[in-house]
């Protein structure tokens, strides 16, 4: 079979790594890109040697020479490129979470459906590092025997607090527990195989006070009960010293833990200043493999026909999950 000819919709950070990755693969090149600048359009086109730019989605899903896109842009537009690639009959990946809505998830899910056996999935590129795959296979072979709680922590540096808040001001981000909270949100049902019933969350402005104005927080605690009487603890905060990402998955007759500590590498110093281990500084750096793995298996979905393990319905779930943290989280502020 030919290469995958890819459009990319959205060319900022998340669309640009993306384009590396696909151009790394043997299978796939990208040939159309699509953002609202022309001008940045055109220099991405310079960068990266695409033939085609947008500033219309429409326009770029219609493309005959477009086999699938990338959906790259932020939260709250994902659904139109969405919806116009499956009416287009196109291959969808996209990025996490799936939509800002449940609504808008819904709609999604809806023309995934009827966009018959096109390849669609969500990015959530943890499933795809090899740690993780590597938990998954364990509990899979009954290592840890039933898996009964999962604790996921995802921490950002605060270095990206300023950023961050200019970025909430300007209705680009989302409630921490749902923008980093989705990948634990996701791991969780993942691994527990079950869906979540009743919450409970606290957390606060703790040093970054002005996200209090918007319903929002640095960090995050919370605790879920599942369906299947599993537990969740998930930690989301913006004030770590470092990018640290981990998980841990109680089983009955085990454990397995990842990334306890969030190592650049595998030096160790002795120095005047005592043991030093340096920690991984972004979380392109902890998880540049991961996002170039769930790219080559996408790429691998379309070309043998293989159905991507996680559907648009997971994006509905972990998003459903998301929102219940952060409201569990809007509540308790209320008593």
């Amino acid at each position: 079979m030919e290469k995958i000819r890819f459009g990319i919709v959205g060319i900022g950070m998340m669309g640009r790594m993306h384009a590396t990755s696909l151009q790394r693969n043997p299978h796939a090149e990208v040939v159309a890109v699509c953002a609202r600048t022309e001008s940045k359009v055109k220099a991405f086109q310079e960068e990266f040697g695409v033939p085609y730019g947008y500033t219309n989605v429409d326009e770029l899903v219609n493309n005959p020479e477009v086999d699938a896109i990338v959906v790259a842009t932020g939260a709250d537009a994902h659904k139109a490129p969405c919806l116009a690639a499956c009416k287009a009959k196109k291959h969808i990946f996209c990025e996490k979470p799936l939509a800002k809505t449940l609504e808008d998830c819904e709609e999604i899910e809806k023309a995934v459906a009827e966009n018959g056996s096109k390849c669609f999935t969500v990015g959530f590129m943890r499933r795809f590092d090899p740690s993780y795959a590597e938990a998954k296979e364990k509990i899979r072979a009954g290592a840890i025997g039933k898996p009964i709680l999962f604790k996921g922590v995802s921490l950002d540096p605060s270095s990206v607090l300023e950023a961050h808040l200019e970025g909430v001001k300007k209705g680009i981000y989302v409630p921490w527990f749902i923008e980093m909270g989705s990948h634990d949100t996701d791991l969780a049902r993942w691994f527990l195989e079950g869906d979540p019933v009743d919450s409970f969350a606290t957390g606060d402005a703790y040093v970054c006070t002005g996200l209090a104005d918007y319903n929002d927080y640095d960090n995050g605690f919370s605790l879920t009960r599942f369906d299947n009487n599993t537990t969740a603890y998930i930690q989301v905060g913006r004030t770590a010293t470092c990018s640290h990402v981990e998980s841990e998955i109680v089983g009955t007759k085990g454990t397995l833990r990842v990334n306890s500590v969030p190592r650049k590498n595998y030096l160790s110093q002795f120095t005047e200043n005592g043991f030093v281990e340096e920690c991984q500084e972004s979380f392109l750096a902890r998880w540049g493999e991961a996002f170039q793995a769930e790219i080559d298996d996408f790429v691998d979905c379309v070309r043998t026909g293989r159905k991507p393990e996680t559907t648009a319905h997971d994006g509905t779930m972990s998003l459903k999950f998301c929102l219940q943290l952060h409201q569990a989280y809007l509540d308790g502020k209320k008593k």
